[in-house]
């Protein structure tokens, strides 16, 4: 068959990666709803996936050699001018070559595509790259600096494609670059350390600590990046909903119940459990429990003019109220230490 005639690059047409996991599968469907967006190419969506004649599938195992170029060509015949890299592992895994050449060979390889084809590049990135630390500042700054521990593959290799965007911002001014560092998600569909954590009736928290956290809720998520594929502005930006709660404040208002665990307990018994593959996550997020990693969401508001629907309390409650669990009455929260 004759390939089809290139088309001149538009931020109509928007490509996507990681569409086989719930934020590129979900932005897929957002960006097929949207009048403005003529086209969505689901870059590593399987074969016949597609959902309406609108969305177009490509099969493209982004890690293999060769990869770049068919990106590329794909972007240049569709016309792409925009392109969302979310090809990231939600959830911490066991499979960690896997996650690493998703993550950072594919993302290479997404960049090495994205050099003369697309105007507009913007990476699904997280506020935990930040690090829990004793001495965070009240809010975190798009600034300050990434500073979470390396020593777990989950977040090393997300650390690492932050700097591969910067390095390639750098050298193509041309391609507008937009990094949004979302708080973790929760949502009817969405995966990650929280919402594994709050499927268990009774949570592991470390004793003697309660920092403050923030959450996003999945559907604020899809539209930040609708703005953010839109918008000029580069750069960083924390998405985060409204407000902050203490972690156990928190658990409460997913109707959950907080268990304490003394700290260096907590931290061996997770490491254990995570080798028998008996538990969601390892033991440097235990550091999650036990100091303050919130950002500063001003900078999406006042440029990208994000707004979310659902506050911290809000996105956690719907969550509760989804799976069904019994949330406790906003006295007993309250009681608890809202933030």
């Amino acid at each position: 068959m004759p390939r089809p005639a290139r088309q001149r690059p538009t931020r109509s047409v928007v490509a996507i990666t990681g569409t086989r996991e719930f934020l590129g599968a979900g932005l897929v469907a957002r960006f097929e709803r949207d009048p403005f967006c003529s086209a969505v190419l689901a870059l590593d969506a399987p074969a016949g996936s597609e959902s309406s004649p609108k969305v177009h599938a490509f099969e493209i195992d982004l890690a293999r050699p060769g990869a770049d170029a068919h990106v590329a060509e794909v972007l240049r015949e569709h016309g792409a001018g925009a392109m969302i890299h979310a090809a990231f592992c939600p959830a911490p895994t066991h499979e960690v070559e896997t996650m690493h050449e998703l993550e950072s060979i594919g993302t290479l390889n997404v960049l090495s595509a994205c050099e003369r084809t697309v105007e507009r590049l913007v990476l699904w990135s997280q506020t935990i790259l930040y690090g829990a630390r004793p001495d965070n500042p009240a809010l975190l700054a798009e600034t300050w600096p990434l500073r979470a521990l390396p020593e777990s593959p989950f977040l090393r290799d997300k650390l690492a494609a932050e700097r591969q965007v910067a390095d390639f911002a750098a050298r193509f001014p041309g391609v507008r670059v937009a990094v949004l560092r979302t708080a973790p998600i929760v949502g009817p569909q969405a995966v990650g350390v929280i919402p594994s954590l709050v499927r268990r009736r009774f949570v592991p928290v470390a004793a003697g600590f309660d920092p403050l956290m923030q959450v996003l809720h999945e559907y604020d998520a899809y539209d930040a990046f609708k703005l953010a594929v839109d918008a000029d502005h580069d750069g960083a930006f924390n998405v985060v909903a409204e407000g902050v709660l203490p972690v156990t404040t928190a658990l409460l208002v997913a109707g959950r119940v907080p268990l304490p665990v003394p700290p260096a307990v907590l931290r061996r018994l997770l490491s254990v459990l995570w080798t028998l593959r008996a538990a969601e996550t390892s033991g440097p997020f235990v550091d999650y429990l036990l100091y303050p990693c919130v950002a500063d969401g001003r900078r999406a508001a006042r440029e990208l003019g994000f707004r979310p629907t659902y506050s911290t309390h809000e996105a956690l409650g719907d969550y509760a109220a989804r799976a069904g669990t019994v949330r406790p009455s906003d006295d007993d929260a309250a009681a608890a230490g809202e933030g």
